[in-house]
């Protein structure tokens, strides 16, 4: 269980460093920009790679778990905590809803029966949604810890439906790897919403992009897994040229891939993430194990403090050299 929840965490976290440098460009651009070159690139000189939101909600996300033993209402609780905790030290990346929802936690809007989430299907739960499947052995656990951590940001049902996908993909890759492509299709037909269901089963490739809206992201992920489940730099290749939010696709299949085929991308390229490598996802995942065997609460272990915030100042000076360098052609 230690290795599938790590190989999550950084199919996760190479997805994630994957996909930023391409983060909102079209295909076309991309294509004009890169050729058919992908690589980490966010620090062209170096060819290196840092992360994003994307990874940070996974970890949030599995600490949550751990301070709270699987506990549902410790769980929300926990994850609360750390979201408020993680917008002071000042990502350079977040969801609009997301933000939103995290300054009616800091106004306490729920102590008075509102809800801190916000009406939107953007992808912010999905990014959390991966390891919930790794940890919940049991499928009404994860259908409750996904509700809770949906419901904490975003409000729209859709929102919920797509992240509850996306960790049954991840609950069969940890539990049911073997099961064949035709059992795996009736099991979630069974449990997903008809709607989501029908534009992932039937889902093409287009030439739109692939934007930040749940029933877009998803369904572009559920194809590029059923194409690339065992070859998971090929897929995050494929959404990549597909172009839009290329890194929070890419870390959705990444956090579902790399349960089983983490070995394939610990050799992408340079890793320039000062705070979350791949040893403090190792140990944050022998931790979980741990609580997950025993049920018992631990503290987890932290990357907040005053070198995050020194790192996220860092990474937004680099974002903004990308910006830069996105007015210059070729357009």
């Amino acid at each position: 269980m230690k290795n599938l929840l790590y190989g999550s965490l950084i199919g996760t976290a190479v997805g994630d460093m994957y996909g930023l440098p391409y983060e909102g460009l079209s295909a076309r651009r991309i294509h004009k920009m890169f050729g058919n070159r992908t690589q980490f690139a966010l620090i062209p000189f170096i060819k290196g790679g840092m992360i994003s939101d994307d990874t940070d909600h996974a970890v949030m996300t599995v600490q949550a778990f751990i301070a709270s033993g699987g506990n549902p209402m410790r769980f929300g609780r926990s994850l609360k905590r750390q979201l408020m905790l993680w917008l002071a030290h000042l990502p350079a990346g977040i969801g609009m809803a997301t933000g939103r929802s995290i300054v009616k936690m800091y106004l306490g809007v729920d102590m008075f029966g509102c809800k801190t989430g916000v009406y939107s299907a953007g992808n912010g739960s999905a990014m959390r949604a991966s390891v919930l499947g790794v940890l919940c052995e049991d499928l009404q656990m994860l259908k409750t810890l996904n509700h809770i951590s949906t419901t904490l940001t975003h409000t729209d049902p859709k929102a919920e439906h797509g992240a509850y996908l996306v960790a049954l993909l991840a609950w069969v890759e940890a539990r049911h790897a073997k099961w064949s492509e035709e059992e795996i299709w009736v099991f979630l037909s069974c449990h997903i919403d008809p709607e989501l269901w029908e534009l992932s089963s039937t889902y093409t490739p287009n030439e739109r992009g692939i934007t930040g809206y749940m029933y877009d992201t998803v369904p572009a992920v559920f194809w590029a897994w059923r194409h690339f489940r065992h070859a998971p730099l090929e897929g995050m290749a494929w959404l990549i040229r597909q172009g839009g939010d290329t890194d929070t696709t890419c870390a959705i299949f990444g956090g579902i891939v790399g349960i089983n085929h983490y070995a394939q991308l610990t050799d992408m390229g340079r890793w320039c993430e000062p705070v979350i490598r791949p040893t403090f996802l190792l140990k944050l995942s022998e931790q979980a194990c741990h609580v997950q065997h025993t049920q018992v609460s631990q503290r987890p272990i932290a990357f907040a403090g005053v070198r995050t915030l020194c790192r996220n100042l860092l990474f937004l000076g680099v974002v903004l050299l990308h910006g830069f360098r996105r007015l210059l052609p070729p357009y």
